[in-house]
């Protein structure tokens, strides 16, 4: 689960509203289609109010593929007849609480030796983080991954995560590959023309 946040940087909800499904191993997305109340448990649109596709890395489509072998083995193991529609399950074949999740967590940080305040969502400001400040021209897929309803909203959270690039004004003038070197010295003639 945690794996899962951090790669992707879905919501909590959104992860755990995951189903089977939702999951496209060939291309390597997610459609996130649902997200659970964190209260009740009912499973609405996620928090943009509409759904989105989100890509999966290699390393995390690899763990998930070993999930569904488990619950595979666990639907045989209890009976269930098949494995859950859900991605993450108890032995109820229901969708885990996100306070459930909230408390391992918790247990995790307090075993790890770092701070408690730190949450689950946490990690999904590590994930934009991270791409951010190894690359800022991936402020737009950072945006569409995390379903912010504008880039401005992705640039006033991260946007201090951003490196600004040094002396980028003279990017300006280098000559695009394979052209001319631009002659940017004015004539004499053209200087004479531009003087009062």
């Amino acid at each position: 689960m945690f794996l899962t946040l951090y790669a992707t940087g879905m919501r909590l909800g959104e992860m755990l509203g995951l189903q089977w499904n939702d999951l496209d191993f060939r291309r390597r997305e997610m459609r996130l289609v649902r997200s659970l109340d964190d209260k009740t448990q009912e499973d609405g649109t996620p928090k943009s109010g509409h759904a989105r596709t989100v890509d999966m890395a290699d390393d995390l489509a690899d763990v998930l593929k070993r999930l569904k072998v488990r619950r595979a083995e666990q639907a045989l193991k209890y009976g269930w007849g098949e494995v859950p529609a859900w991605v993450f399950c108890d032995r109820e074949r229901r969708p885990i609480r996100a306070n459930r999740v909230r408390d391992v967590f918790a247990r995790i940080l307090k075993k790890a030796g770092l701070a408690g305040h730190f949450s689950p969502h946490c990690l999904r400001h590590t994930f934009a983080c991270i791409l951010l400040s190894e690359d800022g021209s991936l402020i737009q897929y950072v945006q569409q991954q995390l379903g912010h309803a504008s880039i401005t909203m992705t640039v006033d959270l991260y946007g201090k995560w951003l490196r600004p690039a040094h002396r980028a004004v003279n990017r300006l003038l280098v000559p695009a590959s394979g052209s001319k070197r631009l002659n940017l010295t004015p004539s004499r003639e053209r200087l004479d023309e531009l003087e009062p």
